[in-house]
């Protein structure tokens, strides 16, 4: 008796207004019905008859917009998940498509919202669907892998960063490793991929940083940065012999670079404007974290050969790394750039 009695109780519950129900094996959160009752909009009702295969009330399901609200929009989320597993991704995505693009963007955002699994992988259909229309491109620029956030400055827009969204199966991440064993934090490498540039995708959120999402669907090369490939300018690319090293100074990236053969890490160290000493320009740089210290001289006076070649380069380079000197020439971007050549002048 008391356990019909606890059944009936908690049956009254579910239906009262302040409390979540149950439509046809689907939970409506209070706070999500609630939404809905200030919209004058049948949500129940509509949930329902949308799991008999009423379309109509399934478009109406769809459009319904759950607002900023995190808790409403992960209930809502819910529901759209639920009833995609009902219906089917066929079906569901059927539907969904003969919606306008802010409707399937929202229900992306919803979904995605609600799982803890790629769309992509629990409904392909529907995935394709709710990703922009829009034509892959070839695109170069640098990339940077991050855990978080992966980046792509794009050499048509310099200026301009773009989250990452790397649609290869994961290719990206596996050849940026490749390339970089131990990079250090945000090192870009060269790519050459195709994608596409999009102002939203799924749920996720967009800081004043970034200019959008670049979305890359297929790689076609990627290679360690160097100042044949690199379009972000930069103020140098320094380079020796005996030993080889390189070493870049770039204002535009934020950074001062070294890379000697005897050291698979690359130093890297904040730009800092140069010091104008006569006829040097010196680039000065401490890494705290490290302990390592920089400092380039650079001279315009009289061409530059590196030793191994005819190549007569513009600028010369001395170069004192943690105490060590090394001797070098320099090129700087716009040289580079114009001739497409090693030399940085003639």
């Amino acid at each position: 008796m008391r356990f019909s009695n606890l059944l009936f109780a908690l049956s009254l519950a579910a239906c009262t207004p302040g409390g979540p129900v149950d439509v046809g094996g689907v939970r409506v959160d209070a706070n999500l019905r609630a939404l809905a009752d200030e919209q004058h909009f049948d949500y129940t009702g509509h949930l329902s008859k949308t799991l008999k295969n009423d379309t109509t009330s399934l478009a109406q399901l769809l459009s319904f917009d759950a607002g900023q609200d995190s808790l409403v929009a992960t209930g809502h989320g819910h529901v759209l998940r639920a009833v995609l597993e009902k219906l089917g991704d066929s079906h569901f995505s059927k539907n969904l498509a003969a919606l306008p693009e802010d409707v399937r963007r929202r229900v992306w955002a919803a979904l995605e919202q609600a799982g803890a699994a790629s769309l992509q992988t629990t409904a392909p259909l529907t995935f394709k669907v709710v990703m922009p229309a829009t034509e892959p491109t070839e695109h170069r620029g640098l990339y940077v892998f991050d855990p978080k956030n992966s980046t792509f400055r794009d050499c048509a827009e310099p200026d301009a960063k773009y989250v990452t969204i790397d649609e290869t199966d994961g290719d990206l991440e596996k050849n940026y490793r490749r390339l970089l064993k131990f990079p250090y934090p945000y090192q870009p490498v060269f790519a050459e991929v195709k994608g596409f540039k999009t102002p939203y995708f799924g749920n996720r959120d967009l800081s004043g940083d970034f200019a959008g999402f670049f979305i890359v669907t297929e790689i076609l090369d990627l290679e360690v940065k160097n100042y044949r490939n690199t379009c972000i300018p930069y103020d140098l690319w320094a380079m020796g012999t005996e030993p080889f090293w390189y070493a870049q100074v770039s204002e535009a990236e934020g950074v001062i670079e070294f890379r000697g053969m005897d050291d698979e890490r690359t130093k890297v160290f904040s730009y800092q404007p140069p010091i104008q000493d006569d006829s040097l320009k010196i680039y000065t740089g401490v890494n705290q974290d490290s302990g390592d210290n920089i400092r380039i001289e650079v001279s315009e006076n009289g061409p530059c050969s590196d030793g191994m070649s005819d190549i007569k380069y513009r600028l010369s380079v001395r170069m004192t790394m943690n105490g060590k000197e090394y001797n070098g020439c320099g090129i700087p971007f716009e040289a580079a750039a114009e001739t497409g050549e090693e030399a940085g002048g003639n």
